[in-house]
């Protein structure tokens, strides 16, 4: 059984746009070619929020947004 923490994670609006096609399966370069930038600010968005979420990878953040409703 999982227990989740209480506090409330702020994810900034960019942020959960990125997360939201990294969910669907999209690549850093396919989001940054929808979104208008670069791949490394793909990454840097990924990057702030997986230390906002203290999770460990990808899967685990995505994951994690999705269970708390996180993402559209």
């Amino acid at each position: 059984m999982y227990r989740f923490a209480t506090e409330t994670v702020q994810l900034t609006d960019r942020e959960t746009e990125v997360l939201g096609f990294i969910a669907l399966g999209l690549s850093a370069k396919e989001v940054a070619l929808k979104l208008s930038i670069s791949p490394c600010t793909v990454e840097r968005h990924i990057e702030n929020a997986r230390l906002k979420t203290r999770t460990r990878n990808r899967t685990h953040m995505i994951a994690y947004t999705l269970r708390r409703g996180m993402l559209p």
